[in-house]
């Protein structure tokens, strides 16, 4: 428990105001690709917002919180909105119970409780156990609504007292990471044929980063790079909704300076910092797509970034 507040520790955050934009509305942020990472980061913000176990729940209010049993706080994630209305059911197509959603993926596995490595490190994994389902978060932990009374749970897979999951299996409806670079609640994890590498130095584009046990970077070097390579741009990880971390509140920071952001500084990609994007994107003449990609950073933080005329 200890260590999913520990992970979770960029949720502590100040609460991030909607800030209101003369443009259009923000699209759903069902629109947006369904990823292992981004429902590994959903989950975590319902296990610390304190959502509670209801029985065919999928993420609506009930009262001041949020609920959904174990399937539903899958389907609160591939249905969301927003963080003020409930899911809309049936956004994107999925089985309904975790026997169904088992049936349903073509890729699956036995979890072997003496073998670690019978779970592949892949953030997003669902887990099974007969009628119940759970979603793997990496760093051997998972998150699930378990019933009334007990609620949302973020605990270890191995080293328990007693075996819990007995299977994994990819949900057809989620875009897992296969090769390059993920951003999971602020830290970078790098993917090598499908799962994240850990104890395990790389150089890539001339930077040798050296990953820790626990998948996340402990370390970076780029002394040997060569002075041509040091002219190139910085490369930038791209952000989007429910993305979170230092680089969103880094993010935040420099919309603020240039005139497009008035909320409180969090660590939270919501809707007002989509919003923010938005329009920094159309003052500069970019892409207008709400999500922080490469060429969008480059232009935020670059010497001529273009600042609200609005301001």
């Amino acid at each position: 428990m200890k260590k999913c507040h520990w992970i979770l520790s960029a949720f502590l955050a100040a609460t991030v105001a909607v800030a209101s934009f003369a443009t259009t509305p923000t699209p759903a942020a069902a629109a947006e690709a369904k990823t292992g990472v981004g429902l590994s980061e959903h989950v975590l913000k319902a296990y610390e917002e304190g959502w509670q176990y209801r029985s065919s729940g999928f993420g609506q209010f009930f009262g001041s919180s949020r609920g959904t049993d174990c399937s539903g706080l899958i389907k609160s994630y591939l249905w969301w909105t927003d963080d003020s209305s409930n899911p809309k059911p049936n956004r994107i197509a999925v089985a309904g119970s975790s026997a169904s959603m088992l049936e349903s993926a073509s890729v699956k596995g036995t979890i072997n409780y003496s073998d670690p490595s019978s779970l592949p490190r892949i953030h997003g994994l669902i887990l099974y156990q007969p009628g119940h389902v759970g979603v793997y978060i990496g760093d051997n932990m998972a998150v699930d609504n378990r019933d009334y009374g007990v609620n949302m749970k973020c605990e270890k897979v191995f080293g328990r007292s007693r075996a819990k999951w007995t299977m994994w299996f990819k949900l057809p409806q989620i875009t897992y990471p296969t090769n390059g670079f993920v951003t999971y609640n602020g830290e970078k994890y790098y993917y090598e044929n499908g799962q994240y590498v850990v104890n395990a130095t790389r150089t890539i584009k001339g930077v040798t980063y050296t990953f820790g046990e626990s998948g996340t970077v402990t370390s970076t070097s780029n002394a040997e790079i060569r002075t041509v390579d040091q002219a190139k741009p910085v490369e930038y990880f791209p952000l989007q909704l429910q993305s979170r971390g230092s680089e969103v509140k880094k993010l935040e920071q420099r919309l603020k300076e240039l005139g497009y952001y008035s909320s409180s500084i969090g660590a939270v990609y919501d809707d007002s910092v989509y919003n923010s994007v938005l329009l920094y994107q159309h003052a500069a003449g970019l892409k207008e797509t709400g999500i922080a990609d490469q060429n969008t950073l480059q232009s935020i933080y670059g010497a001529n970034a273009v600042k609200n005329p609005a301001a």
